[in-house]
């Protein structure tokens, strides 16, 4: 679920190469731009660690850990393209 939020936060699913490309040049040129990107990314990141510490007390060794960690990420991208979409619909509308 937190891996789902991140990859939500990030627009992972919405957002083409093109128009991140378009946005960071966007950010260079007015740094609030680039200050509210910043926290998106590590708002990003802080949920893909907490998922991990969350997850890993119950997975035995390192290897299992692994495995199932990139089942978690890749069962987070098919929730991105399902509901992200309209979570940040809703995040919008409640913002």
């Amino acid at each position: 679920m937190l891996d789902a939020f991140a990859f939500v936060v990030w627009d992972v699913g919405t957002r083409p190469p093109l128009t991140l490309v378009r946005d960071l040049s966007r950010g260079l040129r007015r740094p609030r731009l680039l200050a509210q990107g910043l926290v998106r990314f590590a708002t990003g990141v802080g949920l893909l660690v907490l998922a991990a510490l969350v997850a890993r007390p119950a997975i035995p060794t390192v290897r299992a850990f692994t495995l199932i960690e990139t089942g978690m990420l890749i069962a987070a991208l098919l929730v991105e393209q399902l509901v992200g979409p309209d979570l940040r619909r809703w995040m919008l509308r409640t913002a």
